[in-house]
């Protein structure tokens, strides 16, 4: 495991301390509803994003990054804790952060960080209070770097809400065509969808030309040099079997980092990283240890290109979200393991998505010849309750091998890894296998 039930103890209060060494400043981007795909420096040469192509260009780009939930307040709770949502209790949407609960925040400003953030945290009004600084939309980004102390290093969060629906024309010129958009496998071909598709791009290219502005005031302010600049989004686009699942396109972001000094330009790195790991990582640049609490482990040494050792998993979590599924998933490089805790429901998209013209084209189509029968599995009225996925052969996930004797070692070493994590991290939805004196229900009913 990553953690030891040892490390969810409470941590104890940080004292002030001042720092022997001033440590870098560092910015976090956060991008609203954008898989990883959705990038250039990712593959996707159509959607026009040069500023943070030029990033993964002067820095490391992470191929497999994924979130602690594939919704928008939980998964932010995470990075902000380092814990699972159900172990915070935040893994309900919109629930604000406990104010019993610390953050890598309280622990730079013990390192003597100055802490700001611009617009969408959500994590509730009184949690934006923690910051030195918070500044809503319409609020310039000089005005952050007016008003920090220049003998302090800073912290500064931007919380784009771009490219969250609702969409429209005009985000962006020239807009992208829907004609060349790149269609996802798990998406039908129709022009409804082609067009939406096309107006998310438009939204990406928009923030990308926020990032490139941000960029270029670190440049002029004389910043760039000690800033330590990351990239991420908190969970996967609004497009059926993507953001509110536990699929990948939910749960796959892109995540880019430049150390300028120490890391090295256009490295790729492979290895798992998953949204609980940013606030070690943060923490291990600012020159201190975790916290007790965290379940995450810093991946600095890979900016640092340093030995690092390679977590084995990663584990993800839907709860309530306009609907209430409770799902948790565990990924590999290789396989996936879902649980569907309530397959007695439904695929229900979140009610953004369930407005789209994507899924009323999506619902349409599946009524005409010629529809392939992947992409029924949203359509059916029950799901299993286990699904598992060889991501090397299928990366789709459109087989479910669950019940497949050919996979039977690998999902039941799967079932053990998710039952231990669930242990751990306090969820209270029943592990599927109980621990020997810690009974946590009967399990899962593994035979439907």
């Amino acid at each position: 495991m990553d953690f030891s039930r040892r490390k969810l103890l409470a941590a104890p209060a940080l004292a002030a301390q001042a720092p022997t060494d001033r440590p870098p400043n560092i910015l976090f981007l956060i991008s609203d509803d954008h898989t990883a795909a959705d990038l250039g420096c990712y593959g996707n040469t159509h959607v026009h994003t040069p500023n943070l192509d030029r990033l993964a260009a002067q820095g490391v780009r992470f191929a497999n990054c994924f979130t602690a939930s594939p919704q928008c307040s939980p998964n932010r709770s995470a990075i902000f804790t380092g814990c699972a949502p159900h172990t915070t209790s935040t893994s309900r949407l919109h629930t604000p952060m406990p104010p019993w609960e610390s953050t890598f925040l309280e622990a730079l400003k013990a390192r003597g960080y100055f802490t700001g953030a611009f617009r969408k945290v959500h994590q509730g009004n009184d949690f934006n209070k923690r910051f030195d600084f918070f500044q809503t939309r319409e609020a310039k980004f000089e005005t952050f770097f007016d008003k920090a102390p220049k003998d302090r290093p800073f912290f500064l969060h931007v919380g784009f809400t771009d490219p969250h629906r609702p969409y429209r024309k005009g985000a962006f010129d020239p807009p992208h065509d829907p004609a060349k958009v790149r269609l996802p496998n798990y998406l039908p071909d129709t022009p409804q969808i082609r067009e939406d598709l096309a107006h998310y791009h438009d939204f990406i290219a928009r923030m990308d030309s926020e990032c490139g502005a941000l960029l270029k005031l670190l440049e002029d302010r004389g910043l760039e040099r000690n800033t330590v600049v990351f990239f991420t989004a908190d969970n996967g686009m609004p497009f059926p079997g993507a953001k509110g699942t536990c699929y990948d396109p939910g749960l796959h972001v892109p995540l880019l980092a430049k150390w300028p000094g120490v890391s090295k330009p256009g490295v790729v790195r492979t290895e798992l990283i998953g949204h609980v790991d940013l606030p070690s990582t943060w923490l291990d640049i600012a020159g201190m240890p975790q916290t007790a609490k965290m379940q995450g482990r810093s991946f600095a040494p890979l900016l640092k290109g340093s030995a690092y050792q390679e977590r084995e998993a990663v584990f993800s979590e839907r709860n309530w979200h306009d609907n209430f599924d409770p799902i948790r998933s565990v990924r590999t490089k290789w396989f996936k393991l879902i649980f569907n805790a309530s397959p007695h429901f439904a695929y229900r998209p979140a009610w953004d998505l369930a407005d789209s013209p994507t899924w009323a084209s999506y619902q349409a189509a599946a009524r005409r010849p010629g529809f392939r029968s992947e992409h029924l599995r949203l359509l059916q009225p029950a799901r299993p309750v286990v699904e598992m996925y060889d991501l090397a052969k299928d990366p789709d996930e459109f087989h479910n091998v669950a019940t497949d004797a050919l996979y039977s070692t690998e999902k039941q070493a799967l079932l053990k890894r998710l039952s231990e994590w669930m242990h751990d991290t306090y969820d209270y939805l029943p592990p599927a296998e109980a621990r020997p004196g810690e009974p946590a229900g009967r399990g899962w009913p593994l035979s439907l």
